[in-house]
């Protein structure tokens, strides 16, 4: 069985799902109960009827939004994609994003099924920007098996990428709540370029990560050619792209006496 890939924000949690939803949700062959949606391109989406009409209304409006970021992806890993399922459901039992998202799987055959938490009832950013952000984060990494150029999305390079790509597909200030470059940056700013830690849910390599990349964008490097660069570590990325060997050290010379508040401190130069 293929490990959990899990997002979620700084703080958030999912709610253990109740008997009910488990036995409900076991004839269909999901996680949770579903209801379709409708299917525009290769994808299919769903919600759990649950969520009443407000997650009925979230979930058409995903629906009109899925295709876009979809082919984008198309466009940053240079590869057709799979289909997937995408099923909007009560991860964090208050229907504000909190939950985050899971699939299962690195590729479109095991990893297909994305879960995303209802973000409808968040006040502070747009819940349908917020919901594409999920299905973004989660949608890149059933690209990165196929790809086969060293992104992990059980790792901390495949993790940052995903969420660096959900970042590009949405308003700036949806994912903030996801941000891990700060946490990076409060511990020391440690090296995760040369070394890949083998896990989804360190906030510190995967700021790395994020950083990382948003400084490649500052240097004019566009993201297909980032994404679709050798990258089982992301030293090898920056040699891959520029044929040098200095990528932590050159990473920590570009961020000299800049604070990092967020996952891009080069906002005002990309």
């Amino acid at each position: 069985m293929n490990p959990r890939r899990v997002l979620l924000p700084q703080g958030g949690k999912r709610k253990k799902r109740t008997a009910e939803q488990i036995a409900t949700a076991a004839a269909t062959g999901f996680d949770y109960p579903v209801a379709e949606v409708g299917v525009s391109g290769n994808v299919t989406v769903y919600y759990d009827p649950a969520l009443g009409a407000e997650g009925l209304n979230l979930a058409k409006s995903l629906l009109g939004s899925v295709n876009g970021p979809y082919q984008d992806m198309q466009g940053f890993f240079g590869i057709a994609g799979g289909a997937v399922g995408v099923v909007i459901a009560p991860l964090s039992g208050k229907n504000d994003g909190s939950g985050g998202a899971y699939h299962n799987g690195c590729n479109f055959s095991s990893g297909g099924i994305l879960y995303l938490d209802a973000t409808f009832a968040n006040s502070m950013v747009n819940p349908l920007n917020l919901e594409i952000g999920l299905y973004v984060a989660e949608l890149s990494e059933s690209f990165m098996g196929p790809e086969k150029r060293g992104w992990n999305c059980g790792y901390s390079n495949g993790e940052a990428l995903s969420r660096f790509c959900a970042e590009q597909e949405t308003a700036p200030g949806t994912l903030d709540a996801f941000a891990t470059g700060p946490a990076w940056d409060r511990a020391g700013r440690p090296d995760w370029i040369d070394v890949t830690e083998h896990t989804d849910q360190d906030p510190v390599s995967i700021g790395c990560g994020v950083v990382y990349l948003y400084w490649l964008r500052s240097l004019g490097f566009p993201t297909p050619r980032i994404v679709q660069a050798d990258s089982a570590t992301l030293s090898a990325n920056y040699n891959a792209l520029t044929g040098k060997t200095t990528a932590y050290s050159d990473l920590l010379a570009a961020l000299a006496g800049v604070t990092i508040n967020s996952d891009d401190p080069f906002a005002s130069s990309s």
